[in-house]
């Protein structure tokens, strides 16, 4: 299969199969071509030339003609309406065009054995708002199972979910393999790569370099051929902090989920932050950057910050860089510079504090940010931020924050969902930024992640600060008893 976009190549000449009961991993950077392949499986989307076929028929080339021929997708982000319930949103497929009485007992009946299939813990009456994110990727698994598909696709199913969540997705993963569907895995874990699939072909630059045995490949090989070139193992070296204290929390609460949170980070230092999802890590992030209501006073560079100020949290220094990246990190649908420029547009307007926006200059801010995060933008910087790969994204997030010196850099789940590659790249320009003087506040759901970067770790639970380990102290072991309510 062949696909371009606007004269550029996303996939070129792409073939490969997947066997009843096979697991087969989809691998490859950001950008690589693993959406575009996902796209045109499921029917989103026509190739350019090439085709697919299930069980030798050939697909058709709309949504669902996919779901007919035996295909079902699951999404990375969610294709569920929260207003409905559980069972109507599993079953909303087979409602028919036809005006029709919706029989809600009868609903509910039919999605009890879906839900008991994928091993979930809610009633089919439950509202989809009220369930968490693991418990979403559940009901679109289940949803895609509705359909008793031959073959289904993977398209990053655990990249917001915890531990728990994930080895849940992992063994129906299993178990569907062995019923004898046929599953395409796209994940940037290496590690489930490992443990799930029978091989693995990986793409990089819109072409398939290799399709191989997972037995034959180790993870520095699996590695290289995704990224094109071997990468440094491990995480880098940590600078040592500085002694003066860059922020100060004291008894901070939002009234809803934290409550009396106190820590200190130093100037240079990198402060992870640790927790079972929902354990309040998100929140202590926002109220720190002036984005929600709270009690309890902050400090940056001895200077209290007024509560729920977001202008006065950037103008004291602080850069917050969302978990959410495509709702509140960049536009989407309008150039590239523009998100680069937004946090300093006094510097590329004429005249201070408002006034004609300078194009040149805007330019010139967004070229160097770029450059800066090592950003590869196939269409330029006046492309939209919606053509952009994930990681490339997560890259403009955190870049349009580096105009100037950051005191403070806030990052939930900075890597989640993005590439090796792009992963240590943004794991050097952190360590850079503490190396330069900033400190860093790290939220990430990847306990290796949390432990190899930090040089101490405050660990939440139950919206409470359970403790702080030192970099010697924090092992595994030790982060998961206290996450989960354990004695220090």
């Amino acid at each position: 299969m062949s696909k371009s976009f606007g004269g550029v190549a996303a996939v070129k000449d792409v073939s490969f199969t997947v066997a009843s009961g096979e697991v087969v991993a989809l691998a490859g950077e950001n950008g690589a071509g693993k959406s575009t392949i996902k796209n045109i499986i499921s029917g989103a989307l026509r190739p350019d030339s090439g085709h697919v076929t299930f069980g030798g028929a050939l697909a058709t080339a709309r949504v669902g003609g996919a779901r007919h021929s035996g295909v079902a997708t699951v999404h990375q982000e969610t294709s569920l309406f929260p207003d409905l319930t559980v069972a109507e949103n599993l079953l909303i497929g087979r409602l028919g065009s036809r005006a029709m009485t919706v029989r809600p007992a009868r609903l509910r009946g039919a999605a009890t054995p879906l839900l008991q299939r994928v091993g979930a813990g809610f009633g089919p009456a439950a509202m989809v708002r009220d369930l968490s994110a693991g418990q979403r990727q559940l009901v679109e698994i289940a949803k895609a199972l509705a359909s008793e598909p031959r073959a289904i696709v993977f398209d990053e199913p655990t990249a917001s979910l915890n531990l728990a969540e994930r080895e849940l997705i992992m063994r129906i993963v299993q178990q569907l393999s062995g019923e004898g569907v046929a599953v395409l895995y796209i994940t940037h874990y290496l590690e489930e790569i490992t443990a799930l699939s029978h091989r693995v072909v990986v793409m990089r630059d819109g072409r398939t370099v290799a399709d191989r045995a997972t037995s034959e490949l180790g993870r520095a090989a699996l590695e290289s051929l995704m990224v094109g070139r071997e990468l440094a193992q491990g995480y880098p070296d940590l600078p040592q902090p500085r002694p003066e204290v860059a922020l100060s929390v004291r008894g901070l609460s939002d009234d809803t989920r934290v409550s009396d949170i106190s820590f200190d980070i130093a100037r240079g230092e990198i402060f992870g932050l640790a927790g079972l999802m929902g354990s309040g890590r998100t929140e202590v992030a926002r109220a720190i950057a002036g984005l929600a209501g709270r009690t309890g006073q902050i400090e940056v560079d001895g200077r209290q910050l007024r509560r729920g100020d977001v202008r006065a949290s950037v103008r004291a220094g602080i850069a917050f860089v969302t978990e959410d990246r495509r709702r509140e990190g960049l536009f989407l649908e309008r150039p590239i510079r523009e998100s680069l420029s937004m946090v300093d547009l006094g510097s590329v307007c004429r005249s201070r504090p408002t006034g004609w926006l300078d194009n040149g200059a805007e330019r010139r801010l967004a070229e160097e940010l770029a450059a800066k995060v090592r950003l590869v933008a196939r269409g330029g910087l006046n492309a939209a931020g919606g053509s952009l790969s994930g990681g490339n994204q997560q890259k403009v997030v955190l870049g349009k924050w580096l105009s100037g010196q950051p005191r403070l850099v806030i990052l939930d789940e900075p890597t989640r969902g993005i590439d090796v590659g792009a992963k240590a790249e943004i794991h050097r320009l952190l360590v850079d930024l503490a190396a330069a003087g900033s400190s860093i506040l790290l939220i990430s759901s990847e306990m290796e992640e949390v432990l190899g970067l930090s040089h101490r770790v405050g660990v939440m639970h139950d919206g409470r600060l359970a403790g702080v380990l030192d970099r010697s102290q924090a092992t595994q072991e030790a982060v998961i008893r206290l996450a989960t309510g354990g004695a220090r």
